[in-house]
This record gives structure tokens, sequence and C-alpha cells, in this order.
């Protein structure tokens, strides 16, 4: 019988949901781990969240298989050449988990900025000595936000801003329109150049070769001392051990974190000590009244696949790779 593989922690409302539309037409299974789609024959889709798919473990896969589909828009855990070099094609989640990074970018600069896990402590505490963090809050109005990177999240990130007041600035490799760019009230500016006049950094980029320790030591430098770092995208653009340093030395003033390289990190890791870093688990994308549009996008992308078409371009990230 045909086969759907949910490969990973996939909550269990998504499982149900992709259970209830495929159960009639394919034996849905359930991997927690890569290796174990080796004891699994006829598998046409892979549905992968939290799971690597590496050359070794595509190198196992049967010429049945369609599709690896990404649960959210991160795809440096899936070796797309070696899927393109056997008719596989990688998609992911464009534009599914956008609001949800968002909300969680625009928390976490709020978040520190307010030193809210400091508040919180001292109400546990049951005081309202508050002075000493008052002395170390600000305000987002009337400050400079640099995005790099202005995919769809990048843009939401900018609307949500408007009302608070900010400036908005913006890198990517590509620029927008000028129209794009007027209408979201945004400049453009040279990497360097954002990172020596943004008060807050924020990125959205994936993370590709080109972009693996994008902010490093000499990023580090560049920027203002009373700078934030904000990343809800992924780890590796950002160089931690140069970022400690930078924190040690004083080059930034904190950085709030949704991932970080490594994760999750040993018990120890220096990061946790340092009091002006707000780091969460990766939970910016995922939220439980969004599952059910992460999993209309997949299988929506399936079923194309099934009428024997091919998913929209900005879903299948290798698709240039399968014509070559």
């Amino acid at each position: 019988m045909r086969k759907i593989v949910l490969a990973g922690n996939l909550t269990n409302d998504a499982k149900k949901i992709f259970h209830t539309h495929f159960d009639e037409r394919y034996k849905v299974l359930e991997i927690s781990n890569a290796e174990e789609i080796a004891e699994v024959e006829n598998v046409e889709y892979i549905i992968t969240r939290g799971v690597p798919f590496l050359r070794k473990d595509i190198s196992r896969l049967e010429s049945q298989t369609k599709l690896i589909h990404r649960w959210g828009v991160g795809y440096d855990s899936v070796d797309i050449q070696a899927a393109a070099e056997k008719g596989i094609a990688v998609a992911i989640c464009t534009g599914g988990n956008a609001q949800p990074v968002a909300e969680m970018t625009v928390l976490l600069m709020l978040a520190i900025y307010r030193r809210l896990p400091d508040l919180i402590g001292r109400a546990k505490q049951g005081t309202k000595e508050k002075e000493d963090i008052i002395t170390r809050s600000y305000l987002l109005k009337g400050k400079m936000v640099g995005l790099i990177g202005l995919g769809n999240i990048g843009k939401l990130v900018c609307k949500m801003l408007w009302g608070f007041g900010v400036s908005v600035q913006y890198y990517d490799l590509f620029r927008a329109d000028p129209k794009v760019e007027e209408a979201f009230h945004l400049q453009y500016n040279p990497l360097k150049d954002l990172l020596r006049t943004s008060d807050i950094v924020s990125i959205h980029v994936p993370l590709l070769e080109s972009t693996s320790h994008m902010i490093s030591t000499e990023e580090f430098k560049l920027m203002k001392p009373s700078a934030l770092l904000v990343n809800t995208a992924r780890g590796g653009i950002i160089d931690t051990q140069a970022m400690l340093v930078a924190l040690e030395n004083g080059e930034i003033a904190g950085a709030a974190l949704d991932t970080i390289e490594g994760e999750p990190l040993p018990a120890g890791h220096p990061i946790f000590t340092q009091p002006n870093v707000l780091l969460t688990p990766h939970g910016a994308g995922n939220t439980c009244d969004n599952t059910k549009n992460m999993c209309d996008i997949i299988i929506h992308n399936i079923e194309v696949m099934e009428s024997g078409g091919m998913p929209e371009a900005k879903y299948v990230v290798n698709a240039e790779l399968l014509t070559t």
C-alpha cells in the first residue's frame, strides 16, 4: 500500500488532520528519526518536523518517493541537492508560519527592552521594588529597527511595528521594488550601514552557506553599544562565540534569541549566565491555532503532486536543481 510518513515531533492535532485527510488512500506511518525510513517501503511523501534528512538518509529512499515536505520554512536540515539527484522535490510552508514568527519577534523586542523576565521575577518575590529595572528599560518608540531579510516574516514584522512609532530599515540580497519600500515605509541600506545605525537588528533570512555566521566578529564591532540583536530565524546565522565576546566586551547591549546554533544547548553553556540575553526554545513558528494553516499548505502541495503537477515555485526549494 502507498505510504505517507510523518517524521518527528508533529503535534497530535497535526497528526489527526493528516490521518483524517489521507487514511482512506494511504497508510500513514509515524517515525521518530530518519534511520527508521529504511524499514518502510513504498513511501511516496514524507512530512518532517525536527528530523534532518541528510544525504545518507535520502540515499535510502526508494524511487517512489516524490516529496519531502518540511513543517516550517527552514530547509537547512534537508540535503536538497541529494534529493534532487533522486528526483525528489523538497517543499516548505512558505508564509504558513509568518504570523506567529512575526508576533514572537515583536514580543522578544518588547520583552528585552522592558526587562519582562526581571519584572516577573520581582513580582514572584512579592515585591514592588523595580526602580533598578526601570533604569535599564526602554521604549520601542523612536528607535531604528533594522531587518535583515524582507520576506513574508520581515514584511509582517514591519507592519506590526508601525503602531510603535519606530523607523524601519532593511537589508536583503534582493532589494524590494520602490513601491514596496514606499508601501511599507521602509528604507534600504547595505548591511554594514544597517548594522551601524540600528537600535535593534532582527534576522529574517534562511540558513544557507552564504548566511552561516553572517553575524560574526566584524559585524558586532559595527553595531551600536546600545544595540540589541533579535533572532527568530536560524541559530547558525549568528556566530555564538563571537556574540558572547561582543556581549562581554560591551559591543552590543543584549540579544533576544528564539534559536541558537547547537540547540538544544548543554547544561552549563555560557549563554545561560549572560544577564542581557533572553533565550526561548525555538518556539516562534508554532501555535495551536496555526496548525491547521500549516497542514493545509502541506496537504495542498501533496494533492498537487497527486494530480501530476508540481507545487508552486515559492514552496519548492530545489526546483532549479530538479531541472538540471
